[in-house]
């Protein structure tokens, strides 16, 4: 069994990716590794549909969106695609896999009664896109969980210290998670 999900990706975007990925530490790795998860790499101009079958066949779309996502989570493929390698990015997007690979193939964020209560309890949350559903509220808050930012961005930091002092509760789920569930 692999310790880390498979990259695809050239040396330079691997590089980034990898730096990346290790905030999340080797039990969160070896969970997604042993999930199937892989994260592939755009290269120049290549389109999402180019890499995804699932996407293809869904003719999702996605491509031709005035602005394509910098990233994103194919659950059926269990395949995080990146556009780009900037930290918030990847971090965000493999914070999606995560969430596959704990739920057992689904989102643990969707089907987990703690984190469901957390979300509906929220008085604040760590960037604007986390209030905007489930998921990403699960990404976003692990995204600050991994303090994985970009300098440029005009969102708040997302850092572990002020998720805690923000929703204590989705902070409580995830140092569980990361002290029980991906120490095993």
């Amino acid at each position: 069994m692999r310790n880390r999900p498979a990259v695809d990706a050239n040396p330079d975007a691997r590089a980034a990716i990898d730096a990346i990925l290790d905030r999340f530490g080797s039990g969160a790795l070896r969970v997604a590794a042993s999930a199937g998860i892989r994260l592939v790499h755009l290269r120049g101009s290549e389109a999402y549909r180019d890499r995804s079958r699932a996407l293809r066949r869904l003719a999702s779309g996605v491509d031709d969106w005035p602005v394509p996502p910098a990233g994103l989570f194919v659950v059926e493929e269990r395949t995080v695609y990146l556009r780009s390698t900037s930290p918030m990015t990847v971090a965000h997007e493999f914070a999606h896999a995560l969430d596959c690979a704990l739920g057992g193939g689904v989102y643990l964020s969707g089907v987990d009664p703690r984190v469901r209560r957390a979300f509906r309890a929220a008085r604040a949350f760590i960037t604007p896109y986390a209030a905007s559903g489930l998921d990403e509220y699960f990404a976003e808050s692990l995204r600050a969980w991994v303090e994985a930012n970009d300098p440029r961005s005009p969102w708040p930091r997302a850092t572990r210290a002020r998720l805690r002092a923000l929703d204590p509760a989705i902070s409580n789920i995830l140092e569980s998670i990361f002290a029980y569930d991906l120490a095993a």
